[in-house]
């Protein structure tokens, strides 16, 4: 595989220190203010949600088999907290989509990128329909890592089996935001990132991990849609002409 894995974090850690440059800010501000209304719903209702599940799994026990709660309460907190990250950070990125179209342009822009011109309206309908397009491709695969979870065995694998997915999509989501502001296909968007897989999962993959911080997550979308556009730019070439969407902006 190629890429790797440190260089993927950096450009999260990156993109985190661009959020208060000059420029940026404006398209920042409401990136994250979403932010702070969403995963400061998550972040309250999910630590409520761990604790009762913790408790559930322990009465349901048998005294004779308490040992088990050691093992599975681990793997069962895990796979909540991942899951339910992903599901609020989702609802998220469609909200915030035509938002994060808009920072990525930017970011594009002062590195001397030309993005093909469009209204806003245009805009804003594409990114909404790309976020549909995202969902049919991962929502699939999101239920059979669910699916898993209840084989018996198999579902030991079902936490790993989260993580590593949620990182790949959390690299696609993000990344994918400057890809759609040239008009790329969301297959070419898979594979060009394919071919530099481990720089993607490391981006992916600390990206999954912020989003399970209370008060960090906050500030996860918009460092990413930063991080991920400079990942874009400097290491997943576009491949060949693009088509420009019609309208201007």
């Amino acid at each position: 595989m190629r890429g790797n894995l440190m260089t993927g974090m950096q450009y999260v850690v990156r993109g985190f220190q661009s959020l208060n440059k000059p420029g940026l800010r404006p398209y920042v501000a409401l990136p994250l203010l979403l932010n702070f209304i969403v995963m400061g719903t998550f972040s309250v209702w999910g630590i409520m949600q761990v604790d009762e599940w913790i408790g559930i799994l322990r009465d349901l026990l048998p005294a004779w088999l308490s040992f088990l709660y050691w093992i599975l309460m681990p793997l069962a907190v895990i796979t909540f907290v991942v899951a339910t990250a992903y599901f609020f950070s989702t609802v998220l990125m469609i909200i915030a989509a035509p938002l994060n179209g808009l920072l990525a342009e930017k970011v594009e822009k002062q590195l001397g990128g030309v993005i093909p011109d469009e209204s806003l309206w245009s805009m804003t309908w594409r990114t909404l329909g790309r976020e549909i397009t995202k969902m049919m491709y991962y929502l699939p695969r999101y239920l059979g890592i669910f699916i898993l979870g209840f084989i018996p065995l198999l579902n030991l694998l079902a936490p790993a089996v989260w993580v590593l997915f949620g990182g790949w999509m959390m690299a696609v989501q993000y990344a994918d935001y400057s890809f759609d502001n040239h008009a790329r296909p969301f297959r070419e968007v898979r594979e060009t990132m394919s071919g530099d897989l481990l720089t993607v999962m490391g981006f992916g993959l600390l990206v999954s991990v912020l989003l399970t911080i209370p008060l960090v997550n906050w500030f996860v979308m918009p460092a990413a849609v930063i991080g991920a556009t400079l990942m874009r730019i400097e290491r997943l070439p576009l491949q060949g002409p693009a088509v420009p969407p019609s309208g201007h902006r």
